[in-house]
């Protein structure tokens, strides 16, 4: 990698990690973004670029580094301190008060500075805040209008004014983080933005994150890819191409051993166990037709927000479709939920495995049977059969190989990857016909993700179908026999991925992005 190109740095952060547990999110990452330069921060899912936009906002406190503004020391995980020195950030988790109108919203923090002190600081405010939509060209959000009455779209552009107004306030030149900004624009919204940009580089620097790589370079002057947390280029925007992109973002080879490919079955049988005829739920996927048979994993590949985590949980009968039909073995499936979704076979490992999977005060044995105390309910006591749930809780936990001094430990005490262990278990011993996997692997050791491959390719060799959706492109392309891709909600392509001819990386980022 050719060092990166010096710039009279606005905002510079050196020597930069950050670990969250097991994961390395951020190692030894140096940049800098001075006045003038859009800086396009390039990345897959899981690269790092969130953890990055948290550390230089001050919502993230790295574990090693330091961080200058211009040219000075600046306090690293103090958002309001960088606040204080220009940085402001747009991102696609709202964070505006609903109950205030938008001159609050924007001017929030920085009433005194903007509108005075005394009578009239409302009015100040109010009109300061419509001479900054006029410049925006934002003629469908009044100054005085309340946030909790305006669209999606419509916040994202307070949000962005926000950042304007900030950066306006502050004696230094700012840097403005767009994080995914048009996530929720039309395309005229985003040109407005756009445009914007272009009259504000001569007074600010940006760092524009961004899916959708025709954007980022058309925007950008630089580009800084990161991969696995590391920075592995640092380049002008000068002749690079979305394919150029993709290599550098992916840059690896697949371990066909390590995904077990030897063992892939393909479908074992052409009814699908689920269909989804024309699915669609509002605001995160439309017109989606998706089907899993027995045997086969079907991978679902998109970057975040795509829809794919909520495709797979309206599979799983935790989200509802706003329209579009769900079919289970060619039957249509009516007021379809996770308690209907289980009795027919199919479970759901959910990506937040602290909130939506463990319970986190209660023993191993019981995170792994509250999966089928159903089963083992006397039908003429109503009571539970007590030594049959310690057996199978027992048999379950060595099947999996959970390490735990007993199973009356609390599953707070276990390893992450132990825990995901038990989140598995607890549908081994109902006959799952369709297992609904959300990330996983998130968070878990190399060791313990081998032997997850191995519990999913043993299901899937006794018909099991899989449906997988998961950050890493890498795990995905191994597992998968199929690869639905997503963008903003819709189905762009269906590849197949059989054992004997994987595609690579970049076929299935191209249509991702």
């Amino acid at each position: 990698m050719d060092p990166p190109v010096p710039v009279q740095s606005t905002v510079a952060l050196t020597g930069i990690s950050k670990r969250y547990g097991p994961v390395q999110a951020l190692r030894d990452v140096s940049m800098a973004v001075g006045t003038g330069e859009v800086l396009g921060l390039i990345g897959e899912n899981g690269a790092g670029k969130s953890t990055l936009i948290g550390v230089l906002s001050g919502t993230v406190r790295p574990d090693t580094g330091t961080m200058t503004v211009g040219g000075r020391p600046a306090p690293l995980g103090d958002p309001r301190a960088l606040a204080a020195l220009g940085v402001s950030v747009v991102v696609q988790e709202q964070a505006l008060v609903e109950s205030l109108r938008v001159y609050e919203n924007i001017f929030l923090g920085r009433e005194s500075r903007t509108g005075g002190h005394g009578p009239g600081r409302a009015r100040r405010l109010r009109a300061a805040a419509a001479a900054l939509l006029r410049e925006m060209h934002v003629d469908d959000v009044r100054a005085d209008a309340f946030v909790a009455d305006l669209t999606y779209p419509q916040r994202q552009l307070v949000e962005i004014a926000k950042a304007f107004a900030n950066a306006r306030a502050t004696d230094t030149p700012p840097l403005i983080l767009l994080d995914e900004p048009t996530s929720a624009l039309s395309e005229h919204e985003a040109e407005l933005l756009f445009s914007l940009i272009e009259r504000w580089r001569d007074r600010a620097s940006f760092i524009y994150v961004s899916h959708i790589l025709p954007d980022v370079l058309r925007l950008s002057t630089r580009l800084l890819v990161l991969r696995d947390g590391q920075v592995v280029d640092d380049l002008p925007n000068v002749g690079v191409t979305d394919r150029r992109l993709h290599e550098l973002m992916v840059g690896r080879e697949r371990s066909a051993d390590y995904y077990r490919e030897s063992d892939q079955t393909g479908a074992t049988a052409s009814e699908p166990i689920v269909r989804i005829e024309g699915g669609s739920a509002t605001g995160a996927f439309q017109d989606v037709s998706i089907a899993v048979r027995p045997g086969e994993i079907v991978g679902l590949a998109g970057v975040i927000g795509s829809g794919k985590s909520e495709l797979a949980a309206a599979v799983a009968g935790a989200a509802r479709l706003d329209r579009g039909a769900l079919y289970v073995d060619g039957r249509r499936a009516h007021r379809w939920s996770v308690r209907r979704a289980v009795r027919s076979g199919v479970c759901y490992v959910p990506p937040e495995r602290a909130n939506d999977s463990l319970f986190s005060t209660m023993s191993v044995r019981g995170n792994i049977s509250i999966g089928f105390l159903d089963l083992l309910t006397s039908r003429w006591s109503g009571l539970l059969r007590l030594r049959e749930e310690r057996g199978r809780a027992a048999s379950l936990s060595a099947r999996l190989r959970i390490k735990a001094s007993s199973l009356t430990t609390p599953i707070r005490e276990l390893s992450g990857g132990n825990q995901q262990k038990a989140v598995f278990a607890r549908w081994l011993a109902r006959k799952v016909r369709l297992l609904v996997l959300d990330d996983p692997t998130r968070g878990i050791d190399v060791g313990t993700r081998e032997e997850i491959y191995a519990v999913i390719r043993d299901l899937t060799r006794d018909g099991v179908g899989v449906l997988l959706c998961a950050e890493s492109l890498e795990e995905i392309i191994g597992l998968a026999d199929r690869i639905v891709v997503l963008r903003d909600g819709q189905v762009t392509a269906e590849i197949a991925a059989p054992a004997t001819n994987k595609p690579t990386d970049v076929d299935v980022i191209s249509h991702m992005m």
